[in-house]
């Protein structure tokens, strides 16, 4: 792992906020911990949030509260009744994605508070592999299983070259407590299944697998940040060409692009595939987890229909043709 505090150099001023989410896990609870040995311990700012699922998260409140106190940094705690929430709005099989976006809301509140754009997670290598199968066996494209970066959107994850049992070695040898998520061991629930079951399994195969993997991802993400810039080229040089165009005039709002249909054809199969994807991803919140490779074949066959003024659609991606073009 880099050096924590050169980390934090690179994206936070000496006086800035050091915003961390905190579950008082023992991954989090590491993060606070080394952030107290730098330089920028005065500027932490702790954030629990009690999803009311656990008794025991009261006591996870206080523990927070108490070691804040005692080490001098600041603590912010918000809490919402995820179960009520799930029981009259949503199916009970979304209640982690419903506590993940009340989790992130307060995040969002609390940067506002202390006018920073910047959080702190405690994300670590076995958190980056786990998600990697997760999104695998959802049909993830190149975007989904990279997953986790040093910094996207806000969201600063500076443990992601550390492993879990490393964590638990330094929490263990300190003697520093942290509190623990007995939920984390219900296999029940699909990332927890993958955590126990599936990929220790891969240790059997070769002890050097984490390691393996994580350089996989980091080249998958040199991959694809070539194939974007291909992509964006691609779409740049069609807004330009078709916006001079004396044949057409295209209201340019509420829309993504467009392209000839011409010139998608001339792309490669494997660029014709990731400008779909592209498409896909700006039009559904930067996600691709909804689009399988029937769907990409269906579009490009779409595109080559002989039929015009027809539309496609899938989730929140719209597809026109009008005569040569292709809007989206």
């Amino acid at each position: 792992m880099k050096n924590l505090e050169k980390i934090l150099d690179k994206y936070y001023w000496p006086e800035d906020p050091i915003i961390v989410g905190c579950s008082t896990g023992p991954d989090s609870m590491y993060l606070v911990y080394k952030i107290l040995e730098t330089k920028y311990a005065k500027n932490l700012v702790a954030c629990y949030f009690n999803h009311k699922l656990r008794a025991e998260a009261d006591q996870e409140e206080l523990f927070i509260e108490a070691l804040a106190t005692q080490k001098w940094f600041k603590v912010e705690i918000a809490s919402a009744d995820i179960k009520a929430i799930k029981n009259s709005l949503y199916p009970s099989k979304w209640i982690e994605e419903v506590a993940r976006i009340k989790r992130y809301a307060f995040f969002n509140a609390i940067c506002n508070i202390y006018e920073t754009n910047k959080v702190l997670t405690a994300h670590h290598l076995d958190d980056k592999i786990e998600t990697f199968f997760f999104n695998l066996a959802r049909g993830s494209k190149l975007t989904g299983l990279i997953n986790m970066t040093e910094e996207s959107g806000g969201i600063i994850r500076p443990l992601l070259n550390i492993s879990k049992n490393e964590i638990l070695a330094y929490l263990k040898t300190n003697t520093l407590e942290y509190k623990i998520d007995k939920t984390n061991n219900d296999t029940e629930i699909t990332r927890n299944y993958l955590r126990h079951k599936i990929v220790p399994k891969f240790e059997n195969i070769n002890s050097n697998y984490k390691k393996n993997i994580s350089n996989m991802m980091n080249y998958f993400e040199d991959v694809k940040q070539h194939l974007d810039q291909e992509v964006e080229l691609f779409l740049e040089e069609q807004w330009i060409k078709i916006f001079n165009s004396e044949k057409y005039k295209i209201n340019t709002l509420n829309i993504y692009g467009y392209f000839y249909i011409s010139d998608f054809n001339n792309l490669s199969k494997l660029l014709q595939k990731e400008v779909i994807h592209h498409c896909f991803y700006i039009s559904n919140n930067k996600s691709t987890i909804w689009i399988s490779e029937a769907n990409i074949e269906d579009i490009i066959k779409f595109i080559n229909w002989k039929n015009n003024k027809t539309i496609k659609e899938i989730k929140e991606l719209k597809m026109r043709k009008e005569n040569e073009i292709i809007i989206f």
